[in-house]
């Protein structure tokens, strides 16, 4: 019985994957695990196309993440109905592996601070591989990721590793009134994590927030600010 119960949840999380592996060939035509953000577009590819591709799949698509080096390479989304994200796929597949997400109420990058919501699959996909940031050498090697919004790809930086107990919602603040507010939280956020930083963000920097669970009442917060933008 526990046999069949493995193989049957091995062969739920692998429909997943293959799922989003497959968005990720049609959409970047690049292996969902790279040392380099996907291409933003093809030579022949008009500017939106990719975009408007995205949307026309799921209305609710935001943004794409990208950490190289890692296997997280998913479209993030934003949608009213709480919860659905949880557990259905960006191609709306009923699904314990779930999508990226953002709260309804969450500002979008380039705004506040973004905070992104995944699961730490036991499979190794979607926000599993946030857990190896406990590592500092691995968090050395691995601090940059990118952001594609609108219709350009976000160069951001971590400069914060948490895991905090579930009831510690001071990490998920996402709204600031002023830029001594800000510094303040961003001085917090430097004293709360488990490695040094290996910068400081400016007040200026948006911030995006990677959570996801981490045993039974924990959560690690993986923050970066965004930096720049690349060229398409």
């Amino acid at each position: 019985m526990f046999g069949t119960k493995f193989i049957d949840r091995y062969r739920t999380y692998q429909a997943a994957d293959q799922e989003y592996k497959a968005l990720n060939q049609n959409i970047w035509n690049n292996k969902n695990k790279s040392d380099s953000p996907p291409p933003a577009f093809q030579p022949s590819t008009p500017r939106r196309s990719l975009h408007l591709q995205l949307k026309k799949i799921n209305p609710d698509y935001l943004f794409w993440l990208a950490i190289p080096g890692t296997s997280i390479n998913y479209p993030v989304v934003r949608s009213p109905r709480p919860g659905y994200y949880l557990n259905h796929t960006f191609g709306g597949t009923e699904n314990p592996s779930g999508c990226l997400f953002i709260q309804e109420d969450t500002p979008a990058p380039g705004n506040g601070n973004t905070v992104i919501f995944g699961h730490n699959m036991k499979d190794g996909t979607m926000f599993s591989d946030l857990k190896k940031y406990k590592d500092e050498e691995y968090y050395k090697n691995h601090a940059i990721f990118y952001v594609y919004d609108k219709e350009s790809w976000h160069k951001a930086e971590i400069f914060s590793i948490q895991i905090r107990h579930e009831s510690d919602l001071d990490c998920y603040e996402t709204e600031f009134h002023n830029q001594s507010e800000k510094q303040q939280f961003i001085y917090r956020m430097e004293e709360s994590s488990i490695h040094p930083a290996v910068f400081t963000p400016s007040v200026e920097d948006p911030f995006i927030s990677l959570s996801s669970c981490y045993g039974k009442t924990g959560r690690i917060i993986v923050q970066a600010s965004i930096l720049c933008y690349t060229e398409d």
